[in-house]
């Protein structure tokens, strides 16, 4: 029975350290605490890329993005567009050709700009996958540029056979994969 005292006193001196208890407490006769719960809504936005593009042999091309129904676009985020991928391989972007230059069709590579401000191509240093082409916080829209490479080679116009010159009566087609999230803006 002494034990079981023992037990109970000791057990209620630990309980009573264990009790919160202002160490330096003013005689009050009540306090206060502001309380608040806050959920955001969810991002609404609507973003709109062109279905066709005919790409211009002697010019850039600007390709139109739109967002539209902006809103609760969370503070410090942006709607970022971007290239997920296309009909090229090892990260490029080619236009294929519907007639054959020997044994493989015609290709014609394509130069992209996005928000960077850069022309790329895909090629090793220059990447294109995960290229941000457009970004918005309102509705707006935005043209990233394209163009074929045979551009940048007008030594080559109108040599047959050549894939750095847009040959004629061939029809060029490609695609473009868009990726669309809410990144952070940098």
């Amino acid at each position: 029975m002494k034990k079981r005292i023992t037990i109970a006193i000791v057990t209620s001196a630990i309980a009573g350290t264990m009790m919160v208890t202002p160490a330096f407490a003013a005689n009050t006769e009540s306090a206060h605490t502001d309380l608040s719960l806050y959920i955001a809504n969810d991002p609404v936005y609507t973003v709109t890329v062109p279905e066709t593009v005919s790409l211009d042999a002697k010019e850039h091309t600007q390709v139109p993005i739109t967002a539209s129904d902006v809103q609760y676009i969370p503070e410090g985020k942006k709607i970022s567009v971007t290239f997920q991928k296309g009909n090229g391989t090892y990260g490029r972007l080619y236009m294929v050709g519907d007639k054959m230059n020997g044994s493989k069709p015609y290709m014609m590579t394509l130069n992209i700009k996005g928000t960077s401000g850069d022309f790329k191509s895909g090629a090793l240093e220059k990447q294109i996958k995960g290229m941000e082409l457009a970004a918005f916080t309102e509705d707006g829209t935005v043209n990233y540029e394209m163009y074929p490479c045979s551009q940048d080679y007008p030594q080559y116009e109108g040599q047959e056979g050549s894939n750095l010159a847009i040959q004629k009566s061939v029809h060029y087609s490609a695609y473009v994969d868009y990726g669309i999230a809410l990144e952070d803006i940098q």
